[in-house]
């Protein structure tokens, strides 16, 4: 390549012509060198022209080098492109039939598109037909259901008088149901499709039809009335049947239940009469009104059962609601009667009265006996929980049925056979015509809740059983209020127990009382009858445990011994006691009692609330989530409750050490000042072998702690061992406090102290340990070589979670060590 074949722009940039304009980028030079030049030479000074020889210089290398480049570049361009024509001509080719198959494939989708749209047009045609062949097919078919109507009208209108004539009385009330459903049809026909001439019209076949219509319901119900007065049950039910045929359900079923009602109040005289006599057996005589009730409310469910299934199939599942309205009114009348004689022959009402003046803390004559209110109680549950059984049958019974509103209240009747059906044949409405329906549907609904509401819970039965469940719960309650004083009073111990008479006997009669209101069937009543229990357990029990707590455990020093001995003389003189009776030992016992019975009282309720909860299950298993919720809420006071004798029987169990042991302990403790400890190495070993102090102290711990082994329950002794664990550690660091030692004393008191815990954790178990760390520590830091040992080992309990001591109590310690430098103490800064 040539320097010809290299060019300058306007720019000052080269370029290499034809080809290579294209290929690489530009490069920037110098216009003209030489104007270059003549421009230095006249700014600047003769001093600098070998510079700019030297920059002429490294100009022209640069350039040789960039044209050698050039030459390179383009030798290796030229080879590159011979090489490669084969490769851009099958390129090329292959890029043609690419475009060839496109071209094609272009017209195949314009082909397919044309397509396409000939067959939509055709689909659209096809349809339009298809709707309009649809639009005649329904006029055609609704056109021949409309002769069918005319036909079955014409049909009815001609048998239906011979059908009545000839006392075919199912088939005459077969043609007054079609009638009915073409009653409607024949109303928007009118008189279009008469025939001059032919003798028969629409008009003439509904007078017949109508007139027919009312002639029947006549005949029926005076035929059903004639059956039901001479007792033939089949002829009743055979024109029971009948009545929805004639659209008249409401009429058929209020006949039907004054049957009923009448059946039933016969056979209650019966059992009133044997109830007035005493019953049949004298062993149920406690129980003579439950018993009655149970006959009266199962003879009422009988009736239900017995002719549910002929009211389902002839006038359908959502009637039996309205039948039981019915007759729920003779079951309040009859069970009504059972209770008013209950009430007046149990003194029901009277021993109501006594027991809510006591309550009320009013002044009354006499207090009833609990004994005899046992045997009332448990009648009113039973009473309650037969009720509670016929309330349960009708919900199965009636809770199910689908809500549907009489027939005869605007729409078509059904068939007997298609009695259910009453709602399902909406696949043809409109969506406004299925929006009315909806609507209609959650009236209904809306009503039979209200109706089923209104049958079980607002019936008199219903009212008066929750006024007479009201007032057992109050009587429960002084049952319960009494037995229990009763216990207390009566509270005595057997030989070799560690709890008196009264833990069982309470706990017997709350579990008692509770238990018998679950026999009631009402979640309610146990809710209140376990709030009574708790508050019982809680004021009147704990209150009397409380009250011997508060008393005391009487304390072992001599001053307060000889303060006792005055206490009893005073109490025999004063309320006549034996001196066994009024004296300190009695007293330890009262205390020890009480004690006892708290800790025991804990496993009491545990066990009464798990009891409960089985009785729960057997006996409200279908009870909904609300009446669930209570009674797990009522169960939370268990918890509760046990918390509070957890609390109590530890305030008692710290009374006792401290009572107990704190005097002895402290005395034992004094003795630790009477000894030297700034030690030689000869005391140091006759401390080894035998020493003056802590054996004896744990001796007289050990005795003292013996005496209670025996006296108290096993969760008592273990608290009471960790208790007097911590009592003993105070008044070891509190003596300690009192002494000066030197680091062979410190070692002598490191030995002790692990003689001692090492008592301390056989008896009452490692916990002990961590109750008693800060004596160790004082005890740890006392041991030290040095104060910088004793600092650092300060800092190691700073950042552990076992740090007790502070920067002063660390100082404090430090005081008592004889040969550490006070002045050093005294400046320590940590």
């Amino acid at each position: 390549m040539s320097k010809s074949d290299i060019f300058n722009n306007d720019f000052g940039y080269y370029g290499m012509r034809e080809r290579f304009e294209r290929r690489g980028p530009l490069e920037w030079r110098p216009k003209s060198i030489k104007s270059l030049t003549n421009d230095a030479e006249s700014n600047r000074s003769s001093e600098s022209s070998n510079r700019i020889k030297k920059l002429r210089e490294s100009i022209q290398t640069e350039r040789d080098k960039q044209e050698q480049a050039m030459l390179e570049i383009n030798k290796e361009i030229s080879t590159s492109g011979l090489l490669d024509k084969d490769k851009l001509r099958a390129f090329d080719q292959a890029l043609a039939r690419l475009a060839n198959r496109t071209e094609t494939i272009e017209l195949s989708a314009q082909s397919l598109a044309s397509n396409l749209k000939s067959v939509s047009i055709l689909a659209d045609s096809i349809s339009s037909q298809v709707r309009e062949l649809d639009v005649a097919k329904s006029r055609v078919v609704e056109c021949l259901l409309r002769v069918n109507d005319l036909r079955d009208l014409r049909t009815c209108s001609e048998n239906v008088v011979p059908a009545i004539a000839n006392e075919d009385f199912e088939e005459a009330c077969q043609y007054i149901h079609r009638f009915h459903t073409l009653e409607g049809i024949v109303a928007k026909m009118g008189t279009r499709f008469d025939l001059p001439g032919s003798g028969q019209s629409m008009k003439s076949s509904y007078e017949t039809l109508q007139n027919a219509a009312a002639d029947l319901k006549i005949i029926i119900e005076t035929n059903f009335d004639a059956a039901v007065a001479s007792g033939d049950t089949a002829s009743m039910e055979r024109f029971f049947k009948l009545f929805p045929l004639l659209n008249d359900h409401a009429n058929g079923l209020q006949k039907f239940g004054a049957y009923l009602c009448r059946k039933i109040e016969k056979s209650c005289k019966d059992f009133f009469k044997i109830m007035e006599s005493g019953g049949t057996d004298d062993t149920r005589r406690n129980v003579l009104y439950s018993d009655t009730m149970t006959m009266v409310l199962e003879e009422i469910a009988r009736e239900v059962m017995e002719y549910q299934p002929l009211i389902d199939s002839y006038y359908g599942p959502d009637k039996l609601l309205y039948l039981m309205e019915i007759i729920q009114a003779e079951c309040d009348k009859q069970s009504t009667l059972v209770l008013d004689a209950f009430i007046k022959n149990r003194q029901f009402e009277q021993r109501t009265k006594t027991v809510r003046e006591f309550l009320r803390g009013n002044q009354i004559s006499e207090k009833l006996d609990p004994i005899a209110l046992d045997v009332l109680l448990s009648e009113v549950t039973l009473i309650h929980t037969r009720a509670e059984l016929y309330w349960r049958f009708l919900k199965r019974r009636l809770g199910d049925a689908p809500a549907r509103p009489l027939s005869e209240s605007g729409d078509p009747p059904k068939s007997p056979t298609f009695a259910s059906d009453d709602f399902d044949d909406d696949d043809e409405l409109t969506e406004e015509e299925r929006k009315e329906l909806q609507e209609k549907q959650k009236r209904a609904r809306t009503e039979r809740t209200k109706k089923l509401d209104t049958v079980l819970n607002r019936s008199k039965l219903g009212m008066r059983m929750q006024e007479i469940l009201g007032n057992y719960v109050m009587m429960e309650q002084y049952y319960m209020l009494e037995s229990v004083s009763k216990a207390l009073e009566m509270e005595d111990s057997e030989e070799n127990s560690l709890t008196t008479s009264i833990l069982d006997d309470v706990f017997f009669i709350v579990r008692k009382c509770i238990r018998r209101s679950i026999t009631s069937s009402s979640v309610d009543c146990v809710c209140a009858m376990i709030n009574n229990g708790m508050s019982l357990l809680e004021t009147n029990y704990l209150d009397r445990l409380n009250a011997a707590i508060r008393a005391g455990y009487p304390s072992t020093g001599w001053t307060a011994e000889a303060y006792q001995h005055a206490q009893t003389a005073y109490n025999v003189l004063q309320h006549g006691k034996s001196v066994a009776e009024a004296g300190p030992e009695m007293q330890k016992k009262v205390f020890l009692a009480a004690l006892n019975n708290i800790r025991a009282s804990i496993q009491s309720i545990v066990t009464l609330k798990e009891g409960l909860m089985q009785d729960f299950e057997v006996h409200f298993k279908q009870i909904n989530t609300t009446d669930k919720s209570k009674l797990e809420n009522s169960l939370y006071q268990f918890d509760e409750l046990s918390r509070k004798f957890e609390q109590m029987a530890s305030i008692a169990v710290n009374k006792l050490s401290t009572a107990a042991f704190r005097p002895r302990l402290k005395a034992a403790a004094e003795t630790y000042i009477d000894f030297s400890h700034e030690l030689t190495e000869e005391q140091l070993n006759d401390f080894e072998s035998v020493d003056p102090f802590i054996e004896n102290f744990i001796g007289l711990l050990d005795e003292q702690i013996h005496k209670f082994e025996d006296a108290l329950l096993p969760e008592n002794y273990e608290e009471l061992l960790e208790s007097v664990s911590v009592e003993t550690a105070h008044q070891m660091e509190r003596v300690i406090y009192k002494c000066g030692f030197n680091h062979l004393g410190g070692i002598q008191l490191d030995k002790e102290y692990r003689q001692l815990a090492s008592y301390l954790t056989n008896i009452a178990g490692w916990k002990v340990r961590e109750k008693c760390s800060k004596l160790s520590q004082i005890v740890n830091i006392l041991s030290s070589d040095s104060i910088e040992e004793a600092v650092n080992f300060f800092k190691q309990l700073e950042t552990s979670s076992s740090g007790i001591l502070t920067i002063n109590e660390l100082k404090k310690i430090l005081y008592l060590r004889v040969d550490f430098s006070k002045d050093k103490i005294k400046s320590l800064k940590l």
